[in-house]
């Protein structure tokens, strides 16, 4: 009977003592706070229940010592420290209050850096960025950063026989100052010397073009990670290494070898799908990753659908920098017979594409025949048209896009001077935006005008029309319903173009979301524009090959249908 009434007062004082723990730390900012706690053994029991008082009160009273040495990397080495640890009714409470007091400050800085390094600019630069100044606090943590900085340089800028030959930080307690010596030898800078490749089936002096180093130059390991990147990007390659060869290096001259392995010379598409706008639609197509020695490639395609067909074919021939610039010969051959359109046409042509720092350039002439069909009227037109094409976009990832934008403009034209059936000039511009307000909703915004300039619109066929309306453009409304209409009622296309977009959508689950949409615009000849406006939300499935849209959209208008209208498409955001 004894023993159970013993057991029972210690259960009962164990419940009493019992509680959980909270830990107060004042007189210290952020950062210096994280790494107190990270240092305080009494931190492993804080919002935990407290079921060893005895061992709390022992790691309370180690408390003091371990704040002092979390203090010290930022040079506070005489902090007061006030510490009280209390049971409250329930729970326990520690509570340290600290004044960091004067930090120690740096009294003399001598930081030298010899070797070639002591010639270059971009070393000076970052000693003179450095936080390290005399008279200022010691603060440890920027003293480390900065030999870190020194080797990290050393190494991309091709010092591979750099070392600290002297560091350490002496702290004088008796007049609180410090010392910092810091001395670097960089060695000698060494230098790319040959650059060669394994077997391949290209020209080495075509795969030396898309370097951005030449043989002489000093040996950085961006310069190599670019140019195993730019190979990569190509095509040609499905791997590709580029590495120094230290053991074969002659004085400060370091041999580059490119190990690299071909892709299959031919590549094969195939691809099945469905869209409003088009309807079930198949793709077959043929790369040729290369032509001959040179790089050259050739590309060919059929799209056909329910209401477009088109075969083409793109023979690319790079240029000097084929990282830069790219010329190509182009055929098409287009057979589009919508509710609104019909028409064929062939194309022959030739471009320029030139990357522009973020923007693409694309500078072209087309010779262009085309037969409309309007009302049951037939007309043919031929056209030779230059255009030039700018297009930029910004963002971390096209697949799946959180922040980003798309931006693109287009001027074209023609001249009756120039084996054309009518003279004209037409502009064209577009962008998209998209931002996240949080992790699960985003806007995403759309919009394109065009204008064009021309005597005789009626000389213009379906291809050179503005028409608006389906998936891409107002959604509530069929493919190239939207435009002017002859005296038939048919819709015959446009001078002008003006359409504009607003959507939110909410990402529910890892890779489904719904959204909510306003689509309006119109094709129009005149100033008297007439929007057509329409509404509606969507179900979003965000696959691994880019968004699937399911969309449902309501024409908003007097005098249009309003039966719904669903909208499937497959595509990335930008």
């Amino acid at each position: 009977m004894r023993l159970i009434l013993l057991l029972l007062l210690s259960s009962l004082s164990l419940q009493i003592m019992a509680g959980n723990l909270s830990i107060t730390i004042e007189g210290v900012n952020s950062v210096q706070e994280v790494n107190i706690r990270s240092m305080l053994s009494i931190e492993q029991f804080n919002n935990k229940e407290v079921t060893n008082p005895s061992r709390l009160r022992y790691l309370h009273s180690q408390a003091d010592s371990e704040i002092r040495t979390a203090l010290q990397p930022f040079g506070f080495y005489r902090p007061q420290i006030k510490s009280q640890l209390n049971k409250t009714d329930q729970d326990w409470v520690a509570r340290y209050s600290i004044t960091p007091g004067k930090p120690v400050l740096i009294s003399k800085l001598d930081i030298q850096l010899n070797g070639d390094a002591s010639n270059d600019k971009t070393f000076k630069q970052l000693l003179a960025n450095s936080p390290l100044r005399q008279g200022e606090p010691l603060i440890h943590s920027q003293y480390e950063q900065l030999k870190k900085q020194l080797s990290s340089l050393a190494v991309e800028r091709g010092y591979y026989q750099a070392t600290l030959t002297r560091h350490r930080v002496e702290v004088n307690l008796s007049d609180y100052s410090a010392t910092i010596m810091l001395y670097f030898d960089s060695g000698p800078r060494f230098n790319i010397g040959e650059i060669s490749f394994a077997p391949n089936p290209f020209d080495d002096d075509y795969l030396r073009s898309y370097a951005s180093f030449s043989s002489g130059d000093p040996v950085q390991n961006s310069s190599l990670i670019d140019l195993q990147s730019a190979l990569i990007d190509t095509d040609y390659f499905q791997r590709v290494e580029v590495r120094p060869l230290w053991n074969e290096m002659s004085d400060t001259e370091v041999p580059v070898y490119v190990d690299l392995q071909a892709n299959k010379r031919t590549k094969y598409h195939l691809g099945l799908g469905y869209g409003t706008d088009t309807g079930a639609r198949a793709k077959l197509g043929m790369t040729k990753r290369w032509v001959n020695r040179q790089g050259h490639q050739f590309h060919t395609q059929l799209l056909t659908s329910e209401i477009i067909t088109n075969l083409s074919a793109e023979y690319s021939i790079p240029g000097k920098n084929p990282r830069q610039d790219r010329y190509s010969i182009l055929f098409s051959l287009l057979d589009e017979n919508s509710d609104s359109v019909e028409t064929r046409s062939y194309s022959i042509g030739v471009s320029r594409q030139k990357q522009l720092g973020s923007w693409q350039q694309v500078m072209a002439l087309n010779y262009q025949q085309e037969e409309s069909t309007f009302s049951g009227e037939t007309d043919t037109s031929y056209f030779l048209i230059p255009q030039i094409n700018y297009s930029t976009l910004s963002t971390e990832d096209r697949l799946h896009v959180k922040n980003g934008y798309s931006l693109s403009a287009q001027l074209r034209g023609s001249s009756k001077a120039m084996i054309s059936t009518e003279d004209f000039v037409q502009t064209r511009l577009s962008g998209k935006g998209i931002y996240s307000f949080t992790d699960k909703f985003r806007l995403l915004t759309r919009a394109e005008a065009g204008t064009t300039w021309v005597d005789n619109f009626d000389a213009l066929p379906a291809s050179l029309r503005f028409f608006a309306g389906g998936d891409n453009s107002v959604r509530g409304y069929d493919y190239k319903s939207l435009g002017p209409r002859n005296d038939s009622g048919d819709v015959i296309g446009g001078r002008n173009l003006l359409v504009g977009s607003l959507e939110v959508d909410y990402r529910f689950k890892e890779n489904w979301g719904v959204a909510a949409f306003i689509d309006s615009g119109n094709a129009f000849n005149d100033t008297r524009l007439s929007l057509h406006t329409g509404t509606g939300i969507g179900l979003r499935w965000f696959s691994p090959v880019g968004p699937v849209r399911f969309d449902l959209a309501v024409p908003q208008d007097n005098g249009d249908d309003n039966s719904i209208h669903l909208h499937f498409n497959l595509g990335t955001d930008l």
